[in-house]
């Protein structure tokens, strides 16, 4: 049983890493079975399909991230300081993954319209983070006036997805700089 779960585990981290790096299009099969070291059989035993894998992957990339993000911001006193955190853990997610952008936008770009699994666990993740963050901001009082608490963090998370998508294109983390400046001046 501990066998199968380790190459479950290999099947999955290489898939993780290779639908990363170089895209789900782009890694085929062969290429997963090959750097985990598995027997096709492997593989279809523990993942019908590769869109199987995919919604796999997408899964424990979402579960990864709300735990690292939480790791992340819990330290951080007040709900100003905790929204502004999430900028740097975007900072800190782009520059250690070498502006390699969100892996739910990048799956999203890749996968055929009608598969609705995918697109669903996509927008879960996102739809989860923009409701921490109005999570966070129900428990400050509000310093704007010109928005409701429900309109800012709207507004936060199209700040904080624009910039991670800005990022990747010009490989650097200026714009996630600007649209942190941005929240803080929205938050004060």
């Amino acid at each position: 049983m501990k066998s199968s779960v380790a190459v479950r585990d290999r099947i999955l981290d290489t898939a993780s890493e290779l639908f990363y790096r170089q895209g789900y299009n782009s890694t085929g099969i062969n290429q997963i079975i090959d750097e985990a070291e598995i027997a096709r059989a492997s593989l279809y035993h523990h993942f019908k399909s590769k869109n199987v894998l995919l919604y796999a992957y997408l899964e424990k990339t979402n579960d990864a991230w709300f735990a690292q993000l939480h790791q992340f911001i819990k330290k951080q006193k007040t709900p100003e300081v905790k929204i502004l955190a999430m900028f740097d853990f975007r900072i800190k997610r782009q520059t250690t993954n070498k502006f390699g952008g969100c892996p739910f936008l990048k799956a999203s770009s890749e996968i055929p319209f009608d598969d609705t699994k995918a697109f669903e666990i996509i927008n879960t993740h996102k739809m989860k983070f923009k409701s921490l963050i109005l999570e966070i901001l129900e428990d400050e009082e509000s310093k704007n006036d010109s928005f409701s608490k429900t309109e800012l963090a709207e507004t936060l998370f199209l700040l904080i997805e624009g910039a991670t998508m800005t990022a990747n294109y010009q490989k650097n983390k200026s714009a996630l700089e600007s649209a942190k400046a941005m929240a803080a001046k929205l938050l004060s």
